[in-house]
């Protein structure tokens, strides 16, 4: 699926906002269904739509119901895309993103980008290639942790060491625990230090 066929979706209810990635029939079988759209409505909704085609600024909108409204355009580029999973074009500060409404054929396009749903880690980390920096430092921190570890319940090693070993975990990762260690790794715990530093590399 080329990028330029995915359509970008927002639904305001009652200023919460709902994001989602659709083909053109996924969508219209989603508007026929969520928006009581008279067939008339649909179709002049669907030539506006037609003409977010190339363009960057023009949106689809569509008011139907009271207190519910429809943006919808045709995703331009990358840049668009991920811009609209980092919630750039939102202003309910809630904005949710749900995979559920989503095209199967979007997420494959997404992942053949290399590009997350996840906000957050977009957010912090952003590109595929920062996203590999990420498991780099997550893997030195795996050696870290393994080193101290390893010190720490070494029978050769001295009291002394063992003793600086289990300080130097608690210090660096909160805890002595190889199980909680990974817990807070994969929960991206120690993520806050690797994103300080990414933002005064790009600041140079």
């Amino acid at each position: 699926m080329n990028i330029t066929n995915i359509i970008l979706v927002t639904e305001n209810h009652n200023g919460s906002e709902t994001n989602s990635l659709m083909d053109l029939l996924a969508f219209i079988d989603f508007a026929e269904k969520e928006s009581w759209l008279s067939l008339k409505e649909l179709a002049e909704d669907m030539a506006v739509l037609g003409r977010t085609c190339g363009g960057k600024e023009k949106w689809m909108e569509s008011c139907f119901a009271e207190d519910t409204t429809l943006f919808a355009r045709y995703c331009a580029d990358e840049k668009q895309l991920e811009a609209f999973l980092q919630g750039g074009y939102n202003t309910d500060k809630e904005w949710k993103f749900d995979e559920q409404r989503c095209s199967e054929n979007c997420l494959d396009c997404l992942k053949a980008l290399g590009i997350s749903t996840d906000k957050r880690l977009e957010q912090e980390h952003g590109t595929p290639g920062q996203m590999k920096k990420l498991d780099e430092h997550h893997s030195r921190l795996q050696n870290q942790f393994s080193l101290f570890y390893a010190l720490s319940r070494n029978e050769l090693a001295t009291d002394s060491i063992k003793s600086e070993a289990t300080k130097a975990m608690y210090e660096e990762f909160g805890t002595g625990r190889r199980e909680l260690f990974l817990k807070n790794l994969e929960g991206g715990k120690y993520d806050s230090g690797f994103a300080h530093g990414e933002k005064q590399q790009r600041a140079r």
